[in-house]
C-alpha cells in the first residue's frame, strides 16, 4: 500500500502590493512570511480565513532607557 502526504496549501493576498502570498503546511497566528512579488514582511493575522497584515515595526528608541 503506497502512503501520500499532502501538505495544505492555502493562499492569501498581500496588503501591499496585492500579489498571492503561497503558504504551505500549517499556518499560525503571529508567523511572519515574505510577499515573493514586493518583498513586504507579513504577519498572519487570522488562519480562517487566511488574513496578513504588515508587520509591525518596532521602534527601538521606545525600548532605550
Amino acid at each position: 500500500m503506497e502512503s501520500s502526504t499532502r501538505l495544505l496549501t492555502r493562499s492569501a493576498s498581500c496588503p501591499d502590493c496585492g500579489g498571492q502570498v503561497h503558504l504551505i503546511g500549517r499556518v499560525l497566528i503571529g508567523e511572519v512570511f515574505g510577499c515573493g512579488q514586493c518583498s513586504a514582511q507579513l504577519e498572519v493575522a487570522s488562519t480562517e480565513p487566511v488574513v496578513l497584515e504588515p508587520l509591525a515595526k518596532v521602534d527601538e528608541e521606545e525600548f532605550a532607557d
